[in-house]
């Protein structure tokens, strides 16, 4: 098929789409779209609403974050890493979502290129 063709076809699928789309919605009046506010930031911030997900890296680690992260980056699951820390797995999972764990570019790369084991 070539590039002619298949644009032919996406307008033919497209305008049947639509004509369908609106026989569905004249047929059952629950399928019209919800309106919409315009000062709405579901977009933004998700479906959901809530505070953006890039904003967590702004916040600064703690002590505890700073291991998580550190054993993140070596590919240590979360469950190792609370027996190590002696914390709950839960709490490592929270300490992982909230300061957006790991960071940086080398994520697990750290250790393959030191060439150091993975032992603690």
């Amino acid at each position: 098929m070539n590039e002619q063709e298949r644009i032919k076809y996406e307008e033919l699928y497209r305008e049947v789409w639509e004509a369908q789309v609106k026989k569905d919605r004249a047929d059952n009046p629950q399928l019209a779209s919800r309106v919409t506010h315009k000062n709405c930031t579901n977009k933004l911030n998700g479906q959901m609403g809530g505070r953006p997900k890039k904003e967590a890296n702004k916040l600064v680690l703690t002590k505890d974050a700073e291991m998580v992260d550190r054993m993140l980056k070596r590919s240590m699951t979360l469950k190792s890493i609370a027996e190590i820390m002696g914390i709950s797995p839960k709490t490592a999972s929270n300490i992982k979502r909230k300061y957006d764990l790991p960071r940086g570019e080398n994520n697990g790369e750290e250790s393959k290129q030191s060439g150091k084991s993975l032992e603690v």
